[in-house]
């Protein structure tokens, strides 16, 4: 064997052993690619389980929350539907209501036709004849006969003065009269005028302020300053000079629960130093037939400061009063300036008011 045999040899052995090596090599890269290709398979194949999972689970958590809304917005829908038949039920009901109401004021206004009427003529026959027998045959009765007339011409009196009173308590909420500028200084003389004798005869000392202008009902006025001050001048201390004192002042609504803030009203007091009473029967003297002192320690009807209350709501204002035995009482009325607001701004129902001691 040659040289050159021996090469060729040589060359082909290690030739053979590149390419084994090589096959080696390309065996472990297949093999290596096919694991890789394994893994990511069951990767891919985890990966689509999961999102199979994960998209069902959102499609039930949907499906879940639909019908639960759907519940819900069935629930809300019954509820109102109840709740829309509840209000028309109470609003029926109201509406019966309000007829009962004016039926109930047209029968009080019939009976304020018979009372103003019927029931007053009797009356008065009563006083002209208890008078006209006292006047023909005074001289023929004793003592105990006059005495018997005299009661008889003055509880028939008290009678028609009462009956006054309560048709003028239910005249004020029935009548709806119109709101007109009203100068309360014109009613306060006028209504001194009216009682000068009674001040005079009293040797009454009267202090008046500066009086506001207000949208008021004029006639209604005269009810509520002709009884404070008739009040003010009936319950008087024996052995002290009478005071009656009026002032007013301009006030905001804050200051007054239940009145309306940031609207402008007028705070008018009528002070007296009579016999006063005590705080803690302030809300019954402003109740029908309320009295703190019997008839015949002082004369009235028990009304006059229900009809200050009443007049007073239907201006929506508000009444209170300050007072100690013998140190006199001040009564303090609150009524706005304008009316203007009066569809929008009213607190609450008028008879709600309370009425408590400052």
């Amino acid at each position: 064997m040659g040289i050159s045999d021996k090469r060729n040899q040589a060359v082909n052995l290690e030739s053979k052993r590149s390419m084994d090596a090589l096959r080696k090599q390309i065996a472990l890269m297949v093999e290596t690619e096919r694991i890789l290709m394994e893994a990511r398979n069951r990767q891919a194949s985890r990966s689509f389980r999961n999102t199979l999972i994960i998209i069902f689970g959102l499609s039930l958590l949907t499906f879940m929350a639909l019908a639960i809304s759907y519940r819900l917005l069935e629930q809300e829908l019954i509820h109102r539907q109840a709740t829309e038949d509840q209000l028309r039920e109470y609003e029926d009901q109201l509406k019966g209501q309000i007829r009962q109401l004016e039926t109930s004021n047209e029968e009080l206004e019939r009976f304020a036709f018979v009372a103003s009427h019927d029931l007053q003529e009797p009356l008065r026959k009563i006083q002209s004849f208890s008078n006209l027998i006292t006047d023909r045959y005074g001289n023929l009765f004793d003592a105990d006969s006059l005495l018997f007339m005299s009661k008889i011409s003055h509880s028939a009196e008290r009678m028609s003065k009462l009956i006054k009173d309560l048709l003028n308590f239910s005249r004020i909420s029935n009548h709806q009269e119109e709101f007109k500028p009203v100068h309360l200084s014109h009613i306060v003389q006028r209504i001194l005028d009216d009682q000068e004798l009674r001040i005079k005869g009293l040797d009454v000392r009267v202090e008046v302020g500066n009086m506001p202008v207000i949208q008021a009902v004029s006639s209604q006025m005269d009810h509520l300053f002709n009884n404070l001050i008739s009040n003010a001048l009936k319950f008087t201390r024996p052995g002290v000079q009478p005071l009656l004192r009026i002032q007013a002042k301009p006030i905001n609504g804050e200051e007054y629960a239940g009145l309306t803030p940031d609207r402008s009203y007028f705070e008018i007091t009528i002070e007296d130093n009579g016999i006063g009473f005590e705080e803690k029967y302030l809300d019954h003297i402003f109740k029908v037939f309320q009295r703190l002192h019997g008839k015949t320690a002082f004369e009235g009807t028990g009304i006059g400061l229900a009809i200050c209350k009443r007049v007073v709501m239907y201006h929506h204002g508000y009444i209170t009063a300050r007072s100690k035995p013998s140190e006199g009482a001040t009564f303090v009325v609150v009524l706005p300036e304008s009316q203007s607001l009066q569809q929008y701004d009213r607190p609450n129902s008028a008879e709600t008011y309370s009425y408590p001691a400052r």
